[in-house]
């Protein structure tokens, strides 16, 4: 995804916030290498937290040597600006996926196999746009959008 988001836009991204879904020894190896090779900062959930539990405070002192990615990327997201980071997710991404899901019934695709289902999702995500372009600059909006 964020070799896409480069090619779309010709600079590679400086930070990625990524959900724990994809917390495997393979990606906190490529996040290693991409922060070496294009200097992206990535944040990347190790684990779920209840929802009235609190980040744990980052330990104190050297990391040690014997830590794993995964332990390293834990490390990480406990200090105040690894916090400070992870947190404009909730801000940024989340708000998304309720819009689409309360204002345009998205709670569930209604085509099925992974072309329909694709499709169906950018179909939302296309409407989700359009409807904060319209709310933001109205119809002028939508005509220099289109332009």
């Amino acid at each position: 995804m964020l070799d896409q988001s480069a090619r779309n836009t010709g600079i590679h991204p400086k930070q990625a916030l990524v959900d724990a879904g994809y917390c495997s020894e393979t990606n906190l190896q490529a996040a290693k290498d991409r922060q070496l090779i294009r200097e992206t900062d990535t944040f990347m959930a190790t684990g779920r937290l209840a929802h009235d539990e609190q980040v744990p405070p980052a330990p104190r002192g050297r990391i040690p040597a014997t830590a794993t990615l995964k332990e390293r990327m834990a490390r990480k997201l406990r200090t105040r600006p690894g916090k400070a980071a992870y947190s404009r997710r909730k801000a940024i991404v989340e708000p998304v996926f309720g819009q689409i899901m309360t204002c345009q019934n998205g709670r569930q695709l209604l085509l099925r196999g992974e072309d329909g289902a694709r499709a169906e999702w950018r179909l939302l995500a296309a409407c989700h746009n359009l409807r904060k372009i319209f709310r933001h600059a109205g119809t002028a909006g939508l005509t220099a959008a289109s332009g």
